[in-house]
């Protein structure tokens, strides 16, 4: 029976390939959206005919009568299931369409699983694509971009060789046998003797295993001028080591081990007894097959942390022998081990490099064709489905680790991309606490001189003042500071921690913070009007419609004027959480009768890009400085986007209310920073954005959309589970 699946990345491109592959005649029997995708069966219309011969094949046919009795429904519904069963079948017993072409997912995943990265860490990846890629092309630079982002994330490198080497100290290579310890060991004393010269380092072998191994390694020291001392016995390391003091790098070449040795422990816990500290480097065959690797990892860590400490770090070895390095870049990733050199050759000191995780990447994404060992989507998805012996326990414990080991890499991604959020993460930390320990916390990074620290080193131009106590909160919403886009930042600043009125809060602003944009909820009194204007300073005030001013000699309400203001641009944005198309117009003003306008009514219109429909009118009312260079238009298209602020902080406060020690104070302040993350993740297009909205939403709920509130409840549950998996940080 010529029942076919076609899999597209729309609905339309999947109904091209049922014509291309069955003709304009074809029975389309379901459509379904799937991860890749859409997903259509249909069936040649040659073999409509059979599926009716056999439908009629079945018993008797059910009268109108009998159908409408119990006994007929009954009957009419088993054979409905008998249909479906039957069609089901073929399905499943039918291959995908050769034309069909996967989705964007689809796509990505054969591309890392061909790289040879692993299944699981494929799905981690996956599961955070964000929404705005998801209809991408395969070869979208965004998409690309995305993905090395994700992996680079989680592969930590070396960044400072040059204070490492500096610093010294007793490094151990250890590993598995032929694995290139020897050879290694002269690589990394040459790096040191580079930049500061032999006379400091030493060079240690184990080995008495291998015939020539001490004969090798001082072949090596005499080529780079270094000391080379052999131990006989492992249990002579200790003093040798006391001994070696006065050198700064000494590199123990250890003995090779299988991983399966029984001996392994008893190695590495000699390593450890020696009374200056060593550290112990892991070397890894990039050849190596993804399940060696993890075995090898798994054992020398166990034995590692056994001894007292864990690995210090790990080397690559001989990549330039490896067909794929996806593989031992995964188990790296995973293990959370630093990655310090990369060797790939046999020259001393010539084949080795310092591991930058950017080239690797390149080149272990750069693999062209798959390869017999690599999964393909049909098994992958039989792999990756839970199991129902006692593997699936062993599978949870992973799940729960690598979800704990994301969740850091989210923070670290927030605190390095967002302005306060190491402030943030803190205050949480706080809520807890009694509320002298809450106060005391307050009082120490709420006062003015490291509060004016932070928005300086957030280069913010801007100040967004509340308007009052909003209905359902019970304090005023503190200030938070805007950056040269117009992006409200995390930095809440209490306003009863200010002077109690604008004109003073406006002088001691601009005393140590500089000129700066205003952003008012309401319009300022006239001597703070007449302050901005003298300094040349922008500002902007949200105003209602019943709002009066003055234009062409008549005292008019905002909404009778908003007719006569001059379309002045549109732009396409978003508005809690949804596509919108605003256009602006200006009307200029003045607030009294013989005040010049110096003023402008902006008027922004909000409408649904798909049919038009009008979804909200803002008034804002403002004065253009020359104190900064700023577009008016483009700041006010984005106050408009995030005239949500008051709302979700409102949200916010209600959502902290139930923590009963928590003092009002840190709450207004947890409220104002929670809105702010939420408002900034949800606007910005940067690449941070973009890697880490789909695990903040994820934490929300899998059915919630993309919205503010969705962000700020997963927010919200992001810094709960942080602070729970991380509490001594």
């Amino acid at each position: 029976m010529s029942v076919m699946r076609f899999l597209g990345v729309n609905s339309r491109e999947a109904m091209r390939q049922v014509r291309d592959a069955l003709g304009d005649d074809a029975l389309i029997l379901s459509n379904r959206r799937v991860d890749d995708g859409v997903e259509v069966v249909a069936v040649a219309e040659d073999a409509q005919a059979s599926l009716v011969e056999h439908a009629e094949s079945r018993p008797a046919e059910t009268s109108s009568a009998d159908a409408a009795s119990p006994v007929g429904q009954e009957r009419l519904y088993a054979e409905m299931q008998a249909m479906r069963e039957l069609l089901m079948s073929h399905i499943a017993e039918t291959p995908r369409a050769r034309n069909a072409r996967p989705g964007v997912q689809g796509v990505l995943r054969q591309r890392l699983i061909t790289a040879g990265f692993s299944a699981r860490l494929v799905r981690e990846m996956l599961d955070d694509l964000p929404e705005e890629l998801s209809q991408a092309t395969p070869d979208d630079p965004g998409l690309l971009a995305w993905s090395r982002r994700q992996l680079e994330s989680r592969l930590d490198v070396l960044d400072d060789e040059a204070s490492m080497l500096e610093q010294g100290g007793v490094f151990a290579l250890v590993g598995p046998t032929g694995v290139g310890k020897t050879t290694t060991t002269a690589k990394f004393a040459a790096r040191y003797v580079m930049r500061f010269g032999g006379d400091d380092v030493a060079l240690v072998t184990t080995d008495d295993y291998r015939i020539g191994a001490h004969e090798q390694l001082r072949i090596y020291a005499r080529l780079l001028g270094v000391d080379v001392h052999a131990v006989h016995h492992e249990d002579d390391l200790e003093g040798l080591l006391t001994r070696l003091e006065g050198k700064r790098m000494v590199i123990v070449d250890t003995v090779g081990m299988s991983q399966r040795d029984q001996r392994v422990a008893g190695q590495i816990a000699r390593l450890g007894g020696a009374a200056r500290p060593v550290r112990r480097l892991l070397l890894l065959n990039a050849a190596s097959h993804g399940d060696t690797l993890e075995e090898v990892v798994e054992t020398y860590q166990r034995a590692s942390r056994d001894a007292g400490a864990p690995l210090y770090g790990c080397l690559l070895t001989k990549v330039d022998e490896a067909p794929r390095l996806g593989a031992v870049l995964d188990v790296v990733m995973r293990h959370r081990l630093r990655l310090y050199y990369v060797s790939h050759g046999q020259r001393v000191p010539e084949d080795i490099r310092l591991a930058e995780a950017p080239d690797l990447l390149e080149e272990a994404l750069a693999v062209g064709q798959g390869s017999p060992f690599t999964y393909d989507e049909n098994v992958l998805t039989d792999m990756l489905r839970p199991s129902a012996s006692g593997q699936g326990v062993q599978a949870l414990s992973r799940d729960l680790l690598a979800q704990r080991q994301q969740l850091a890499r989210v923070m670290a991604t927030l605190q390095a991309a967002v302005p306060g959020m190491t402030l943030l993460v803190d205050a949480w930390r706080q809520r807890e606490a009694p509320r002298a320990a809450q106060q005391a916390w307050l009082e120490r990074h709420l006062a003015p001189p490291p509060m004016i620290a932070a928005i300086r080193e957030a280069e913010a131009t801007g100040l967004v003042w509340s308007g009052g106590q909003p209905r359902g909160m019970d304090w005023v919403p503190p200030m938070l500071p805007l950056d040269a886009n117009g992006d409200v930042l995390p930095l809440a600043w209490p306003l009863h921690r200010w002077p109690p009125s604008d004109a003073q809060r406006l002088t001691l602003a601009r005393r140590h913070l500089g000129s700066h944009w205003v952003v008012f909820a309401r319009v300022p009194e006239s001597d703070v009007r007449q302050q901005l204007h003298d300094s040349e300073s922008p500002w902007l005030a949200r105003v209602r419609v019943q709002q009066r001013v003055w234009h062409a000699g008549e005292r008019l309400a905002v909404g009778e004027l908003a007719s006569l203001a001059e379309p002045c641009g549109q732009h396409v944005c978003r508005l809690r959480g949804r596509p919108r198309r605003v256009t602006l117009a200006r009307l200029p003003v003045a607030l009294s009768e013989h005040e010049a306008p110096t003023l402008s009514l902006w008027v922004a219109t909000a409408h649904d890009p798909e049919n038009g429909r009008q979804r909200g009118v803002y008034h804002w009312l403002g004065q253009v400085g020359d104190a900064l260079d700023i577009d008016m238009r483009a700041f006010i298209y984005r106050q408009t986007e995030q005239d949500d602020l008051p709302r979700l902080m409102r949200s916010a406060w209600q959502q902290l209310g139930g923590v009963s020690p928590l003092d009002c104070e840190l709450r207004v302040y947890l409220a104002a920073q929670l809105s702010a993350l939420a408002l900034r993740l949800d606007l910005s297009d940067a690449g941070w954005a973009l890697d880490t909205r789909p695990v903040v939403r994820r934490l929300a709920g899998e059915r919630k959309r993309m919205s503010p509130d969705t962000l700020l409840a997963g927010s919200i549950h992001l810094l709960t589970a942080h602070v729970a998996l991380s509490p001594d940080e």
